[in-house]
């Protein structure tokens, strides 16, 4: 039996339509999310609809267009929490105000082309990966030095010194990046602890207590032998850009290197996992 009333003003409607654009493992295409919040909530098909179209015209939800596709996301045009503990929010220059909890932690973005900007899986997972570790933990003691390969928008960076890091190396080679992450750490006024470089991370840069890196497998891989040269005792990494099916070789590789798989998730396919440091020489 259907249900014939404003689904647009059901909380319960509402709630599992976001739902479904978050949670589900693949894109979804508006065909199918109309059909799947249909037989989830009882709601004719034209209502799904309309529940669709309301959440597109207040920004919860978006468009985005993949490979001649197009596909439901969530949207990061207003403020939006992706972790127990981030929030991403646009820079609005007119209306921007903080979160109201105490125990949020906002990370303004401005518009751009870098990658990071929270709409990818990828870096969701990143989020995700660095509040576990830097958060919510019982043993999370977040200090010392660290460095986000690949930085993007910078958003990694961020995410690390607001989790408690006293300061962060990021890099990129791209040239635009690299204008975009200078932009954002001023944006959230971190200039004094965030170095923003488009070098490639080598030994001269000193020691790290956490890397970030939200790379494919490949360069993940390389840089294993890196990382355990330029980590400090008992150090994390970050580490993402995986797909599911490679997330046990990659945790066999490192493993090989010295270090822990300690947590780990997966989003649309797409992985994370936390490492510790647990070689000795």
């Amino acid at each position: 039996m259907t249900r014939s009333f404003d689904s647009c003003n059901d909380p319960c409607v509402m709630q599992r339509a976001k739902q479904i654009a978050t949670e589900s493992e693949f894109r979804i295409t508006p065909r199918d999310f109309t059909r799947r919040l249909s037989t989830d909530t009882g709601i004719t098909p034209g209502q799904a609809k309309k529940v669709l179209k309301h959440l597109v015209s207040t920004n919860e939800l978006t468009y985005s267009y993949n490979f001649g596709a197009t596909h439901v996301e969530p949207s990061f045009a207003k403020p939006v929490k992706v972790t127990a503990h981030f929030v991403l929010s646009p820079w609005e220059t007119e209306n921007h105000s903080p979160p109201d909890q105490d125990t949020l932690v906002e990370i303004v973005i401005a518009p751009g082309i870098s990658f990071g900007s929270g709409s990818h899986p990828t870096t969701r997972l990143c989020l995700e990966a660095i509040d576990h570790a830097l958060l919510s933990s019982p043993n999370a003691s977040p200090s010392g030095r660290a460095a986000d390969v690949g930085t993007g928008s910078g958003v990694l960076a961020l995410a690390l010194v607001k989790a408690g890091c006293h300061s962060c190396l990021a890099l990129d080679t791209d040239l635009n990046c690299v204008s975009e992450a200078l932009n954002n750490v001023t944006l959230n006024h971190l200039d004094d602890k965030i170095t923003v470089t488009p070098e490639l991370l080598n030994g001269s840069h000193g020691n790290f207590s956490i890397i970030a890196a939200n790379l494919r497998f490949p360069t993940l891989k390389d840089l294993a032998g890196l990382f355990l040269t330029i980590t400090d005792p008992h150090a994390l990494l970050i580490l993402s850009g995986v797909r599911a099916t490679e997330l046990d070789d990659l945790i066999h590789h490192y493993g090989d290197q010295g270090f822990t798989a300690t947590w780990t998730n997966s989003e649309k396919n797409w992985s994370a996992a936390v490492f510790k440091k647990t070689w000795k020489p």
